[in-house]
């Protein structure tokens, strides 16, 4: 009797090339391996443009995505009397659109708002992101404007708006090349740095998946696999 390969991965790749469906995956970002490496891609940042450093070291302390994060208020922190919040919550924005609009069927705007919002702790960190912003952009509204990214609205009163993903991924494509690193950069290298400083300071997965606002441990578990610097290791020791 002929054998044949029995892999269910074999079996998918050659029904995606009959049907037409197999596409280039886009490569995952990844984080940085250490702190020493992460300050450096933050200064490189910040020689191109200082809120955009200063907008991925928020992403990193709060594990934000770029879109959530770059869009941060003054006020989200602070109160009217000066004093910090110890915590704000935050409706993510790919997750509300997505149960809105996208996969789900007979969602409410409740449920929605519900699912999608996240709790911020605000810690000492935060605070000098904070304070260094205040220095650059103490006039706007949003922590991150980008003075390029300015538009007259229709009452030709010109508004303050930060700096779109898109230029923020190119910056870090430039960045990835000038530090020779070996893995993808990109604004979301940022939120799984985060991920892993939690569990680098003891927290467990599930603390994890909290602090990113994430439905289950399923979406946990694929920024987990991406730090690859951690296996590695572990199976060059391995001998017979």
């Amino acid at each position: 009797m002929l054998r044949t390969n029995k892999r269910i991965d074999e079996r998918l790749t050659l029904q995606r090339k009959s049907n037409g469906e197999l596409k280039k995956r886009k490569e995952a970002s990844l984080p940085p391996g250490n702190a020493d490496e992460a300050n450096k891609i933050f200064d490189e940042l910040w020689e191109i443009n200082p809120v955009l450093s200063l907008c991925c070291q928020m992403q990193s302390l709060t594990g934000l995505r770029y879109s959530d994060a770059s869009w941060l208020k003054f006020s989200d922190f602070i109160a009217s009397d000066g004093h910090y919040f110890e915590h704000f919550d935050l409706i993510q924005q790919k997750v509300f659109n997505m149960l809105i609009h996208d996969k789900y069927e007979n969602v409410s705007e409740a449920q929605a708002i519900k699912s999608s919002t996240v709790r911020i702790y605000i810690n000492d960190a935060i605070k000098d992101v904070i304070a260094e912003c205040k220095v650059i952009n103490g006039e706007s509204e949003y922590l991150f404007s980008n003075k390029r990214s300015a538009y007259q609205d229709e009452q030709n009163v010109r508004r303050e708006r930060p700096m779109s993903v898109h230029s923020a991924s190119e910056h870090h494509l430039n960045v990835q090349k000038k530090l020779k690193l070996d893995y993808p950069l990109g604004t979301h290298s940022w939120r799984k740095y985060f991920a892993k400083l939690v569990l680098d300071h003891n927290g467990t997965v599930v603390d994890v998946r909290d602090l990113l606002g994430h439905s289950s441990l399923n979406s946990t578990n694929t920024y987990l696999q991406t730090f690859e610097e951690k296996l590695k290791p572990l199976i060059q020791k391995i001998r017979l």
